[in-house]
């Protein structure tokens, strides 16, 4: 058994080939659907309790901010009232003192007295009275301030806060604003302590010092080393008591509040034992636990709150100083699973003031995509903020100025206007450069084209809508024209609601349409605009008032609402100009119309407070630098973040389901997929039957017996296969009949060839010659004559076409050459006339022969010969070591009749001396193509016949052939057919 048919028995055959693709493909598609259902189901779980979270996420955080501002207005409130009695005492020194003569009773007296003689004098009273620097928040203004908290906690059902609470809560806020007022000062001090050690120092480490002196700084030194101790110690128990008490008063607060938290919750659908919220502040502590408004909550991720990985998840949000990379409004959720149970987490940051936050987060993202669009205008903002400086350094300069006096306040203050208005006209500088480099203008056009177009549309619907609604009332008022279709009273009236119907949708649609006009909360491009431009009077108005209340809704608001955006915008104009005008330190200025400041919260800072943060914001520019993320919108947004929420979702019940779900399917896809793979195998078996019986017929062929025939399989691609392997026989039969016809042919016609080179000459001469046809007989030809005059005839030609019918014509012209040399014609010319007389003659107009006739005169070593459209032979000038290219040319034989025929042909001479080669070829030589295409060509050939030049005939044309051998790649020396484009012939005739 050979190799072949023990492979046959080992390898699968088609029919377990086609099994198992089939197997494989049903797998493939099953497993495929499985997955595909099983992300769907999955998808579709992480969206409906992801939709179930955003309006509790949305309140929680409000609730957050919410508590946040009611902490920090309480422990305010008690702050003013400490410091307001600092304020006062600080303030003092900016008070007048006015001189005025006594008045009253007492000043009468005395009046009387000196109009009747009486030595006596009315006496100065001096009063100190306030001025502008001398006021700050009054208890009446801190008064209004806790009335108005006061009124923001109220109980579940409505009902003010009662006193008894109230007091505990204000109780807690006062210890909590001492110890942070007690940590404050220890601060101040101790920068100050270490200003004064400083000098000291440099005081003591002087060389002229007396005993005295140094005796003195010593003691001081200790003194105030002790001071610094103690202050340290100051600083440490005021910040443990201000933690301290914030933390219970955030307990408390959460506890007043918890009753209305949970019904509110409760009401916008969060599904407690699925979902549990923390809310942190940035520091670690818990500022609120949803697990403990909701008994079904507390447990929800119990096991999971003491993983150590969850543990250190949740501390690296608050080791972490830089929170740039918490700027994201969603993030990839962990996945735990923690004692069979299925837990996703997700971190999300909570910043105090939204309008701030919101706005820097879509400056930071335009930022973090690295487009360098707005990059003029944060260079220009650069410049502004650096012009600003000096201007800003003038006003702090007047400002002192005008307290040391105490006189006029800054308003009134002419070098205070000048200032202000300068300072004025470069934030509009400023404003204007960006309207002026503003990138996108484009596409405020193109939304504006966009919404007309819409607009158009919607407006000619409208019409379009009701020209039918006319035309359908006019068929109710005036009979049918003739021809026209007849409808009946009710199809016309239910056409008329219908369409009635679709014009009221239009209607709605044009109003909605009119009220997105100016709606920019899908518009990125407005909305990064109004970022850029209002981020720093955002954050003016977040440092100088409390709001009533937070959240992302009053931004929302504002990109939805024109009206609000300009209502917005108007009070940030007024209020910038009422800082600059500096008239009054806590009256606000009433405004235009129902607009109020009182919207915006309560009022927290002085005007000279207000005045240099927005100093402060002013001169620090938008991005100062991109590489180190350095500017206003960074430091805006590390310092508002508030905290973090840490969302738990349990997902158990929901994967056990898709798992199960999943379980299911698969169950069912194994016995789809076992059942498939059976039908594939019967039904291969019966294709595979008429395949086997094809293959075991070529097998026959394989051995050699072309006498098999192939049964008809029908009309699908076997009996196709079927019937095109009989042609194949058949082909294959008449092929090797030609084939030994063609076997016959070689023979004959290597027979017409010269068997042996003539000897006579080669005292003389060498000869050497080379012929490969293309296919076993082909049309090229070359002879070699011995005449009885010594001479020796050599000729070469080549029949157009190749194969058996060239060979003919070849063979037929060989013997028609001889036969006129044996006449003894020896006239070249008068040759090839009556040879190319013949072939016109005899051949069809499509064959042609290129031939070549020279003699060798042994006595004269010279060459005549004549060219009938045969390639230039070459020759080698041994005495110069050079290659010729000798002239030749004419029309080929059997193109055209003699008379002109014999015009374009000439006989030439050539002599020959000791080592001259006369080498001729056939085109197929300079022809012959390689692998890639490219020819052999003249140059090959000359070249190699230089190389070759002082060898021996026989080694010129090996060589030659060798050479062509390497570039064709085939072995064109040995016998056989070969796959050249043409036959090839070459001789050689090197003088001795």
């Amino acid at each position: 058994m050979n190799q072949k048919k023990i492979l046959r028995i080992i390898v699968p055959g088609i029919r377990t080939k086609l099994s198992f693709f089939t197997a494989i493909l049903v797998i493939s598609i099953l497993s495929i659907t499985s997955s595909l259902h099983y992300d769907q189901q999955k998808k579709a779980l992480e969206d409906k309790l992801e939709s179930e979270l955003k309006t509790p996420l949305e309140y929680i955080n409000s609730v957050v901010l919410d508590l946040e501002n009611l902490n920090r207005s309480l422990v305010m409130i008690e702050e003013f009232k400490v410091r307001v009695k600092e304020k006062q005492k600080e303030l003092k020194q900016f008070k007048r003192t006015i001189v005025s003569k006594e008045t009253g009773f007492l000043g009468t007296l005395k009046d009387f007295g000196k109009s009747i003689g009486l030595n006596v004098r009315r006496g100065n009273v001096y009063r100190s009275v306030d001025t502008y620097f001398s006021r700050y928040l009054s208890e009446k203004e801190i008064d209004d301030f806790e009335t108005k908290v006061r009124t923001e906690l109220r109980k579940e059902t409505g009902a003010p806060i009662d006193p008894k609470t109230y007091e505990y809560l204000r109780g807690l806020a006062e210890k909590t604003a001492l110890g942070r007022i007690t940590a404050e000062r220890a601060k101040i001090r101790l920068s100050e302590i270490d200003a004064e050690l400083k000098s000291i120092e440099d005081e003591l480490a002087a060389n002229d010092i007396d005993t005295k002196k140094k005796n003195a700084f010593t003691n001081e030194k200790l003194k105030l080393n002790k001071e610094q101790k103690l202050n340290q110690r100051f600083i440490a128990e005021g910040e443990k008591k201000f933690l301290y008490y914030e933390t219970l008063l955030t307990k408390a607060l959460q506890n007043f509040f918890r009753g209305s938290y949970k019904d509110h919750i409760t009401s916008i659908g969060l599904a407690p034992d699925k979902i549990r919220i923390f809310a942190y502040d940035k520091l670690g502590k818990e500022t609120l636990d949803t697990g403990l408004l909701f008994p079904e909550s507390s447990g929800t991720g119990k096991k999971l709150l003491n993983q150590a990985e969850f543990i250190k998840s949740k501390k690296s949000l608050f080791v972490d100083k830089d929170n740039l990379h918490y700027l994201r409004d969603e993030y990839n959720p962990i996945n735990y699973e923690v004692g069979g149970r299925q837990y996703e987490v997700v971190f999300r940051p909570v910043f105090r003031n939204p309008n701030t936050a919101g706005r820097a987060k879509q400056i930071i993202d335009l930022l973090n995509r690295e487009e360098t669009s707005f990059d003029l205008f944060f260079e220009e903002d650069q410049k502004i903020s650096e012009e600003l400086a000096g201007v800003v350094n003038k006003l702090k300069t007047r400002v002192t100025e005008l307290k040391k006096e105490g006189k006029v306040k800054p308003g009134a203050d002419p070098t205070y206007r000048s200032l202000a208005n300068e300072y004025a006209k470069i934030i509009k500088k400023r404003e204007s450069k960006f309207l002026e480099l503003l990138p996108n203008k484009d596409s405020f056009e193109r939304r504006k084209n966009y919404w007309n177009e819409e607009h158009t549309n919607l407006v000619n619907q409208k019409k379009q809508i009701a020209n039918e609604i006319k035309d359908w009332e006019l068929k109710l008022k005036s009979p049918p024209k003739e021809g026209e279709k007849v409808f009946t009273l009710e199809e016309i009236q239910e056409k008329i609601r219908n369409l009635e119907f679709v014009l009221e949708e239009n209607n709605d649609l044009i109003q909605r349409h009119l009220q997105s006009k100016n709606d920019w909360s899908n518009f990125s491009e407005a909305k990064l605009n109004d970022a850029i431009l209002e981020i720093r009077s955002a954050a003016l108005e977040d440092f100088a008032f409390v709001p009533f209340k937070t959240g992302s809704s009053a931004l929302f608001r504002y990109y939805k609402d024109n009206s609000e955006r300009e209502n917005q915008n108007y009070k940030s104009k007024q209020f910038r100009e009422w800082i600059l005008a500096g008239n009054s330190e806590t009256d606000l200025p009433k405004l235009k119309g129902k607009i109020s400041f009182s919207d915006t919260g309560i009022l927290v800072r002085s005007r000279t407070e207000v005045e240099e943060m927005m100093w402060a914001l002013d001169l620090s520019p938008i991005v100062s630098s991109k590489e180190k993320k350095s500017g206003l919108v960074y430091d805006l947004l590390q310092k508002d973040l508030l905290g973090f929420n840490i969302i738990i979702l349990d997902r158990t019940e929901g994967y056990r389901q898709i798992k199960k779900n999943r379980e299911e399917q698969i169950r069912y896809a194994s016995i789809i997929a076992v059942v498939g793979i059976l039908l594939a195998y019967v039904l291969a078996w019966l294709f595979v039957r008429k395949i086997k019986i094809i293959s075991k017929k070529t097998e026959e062929i394989e051995k050699g017996n072309l006498n098999v025939s192939f049964p008809k399989a029908g009309y699908d691609e076997i009996g196709i296969l079927s019937e095109s392997l009989n042609d194949m026989v058949h082909g294959l039969k008449e092929r090797e009949e030609m084939k030994g016809e063609l076997v016959a042919a070689e023979e004959i016609q290597k027979r017409l060839l010269p068997n042996k080179l003539p000897t006579s000459l080669e005292d003389k001469i060498e000869l050497a010659a080379f012929y490969k046809a293309m296919a076993g007989v082909g049309g090229d030809y070359y002879d070699f004559i011995e005449l009885n005059d010594g001479k020796l005839v050599f000729c070469i030609g080549d029949v157009s076409n190749h194969g058996v019918g060239p060979a003919i014509v070849m063979a037929l012209f060989r013997a028609q050459i001889r036969s006129i040399f044996r006449r003894g014609e020896r006239n070249l010319k008068k040759i090839l006339l009556e040879a190319n007389a013949s072939l016109y003659e005899d051949t069809p107009d499509h064959i042609f022969v290129t031939f070549f006739l020279g003699v060798f005169d042994p006595e004269k070593s010279t060459v005549e010969y004549i060219s009938a459209g045969h390639v230039k032979p070459m020759f080698y000038d041994a005495s110069s070591n050079k290659i010729h290219e000798l002239p030749a040319g004419g029309l080929p034989l059997g193109m055209d009749e003699n008379s002109f025929f014999e015009t374009t042909i000439e006989r030439k001479a050539i002599v020959m001396d000791v080592g001259d080669i006369f080498f001729q070829y056939t085109d197929g030589l300079d022809e012959a193509r390689s692998l890639d295409g490219s020819f052999f060509g003249k140059p090959k050939i000359a070249k190699q016949l230089l190389m070759s030049g002082k060898e021996n005939a026989n080694e010129v044309i090996a060589k030659m052939v060798g050479e062509l051998e390497i570039h064709t790649k085939q072995k064109l020396s040995q016998p056989g057919m070969s796959t050249l484009s043409d036959d090839i012939a070459m001789i050689a005739i090197r003088k001795k």
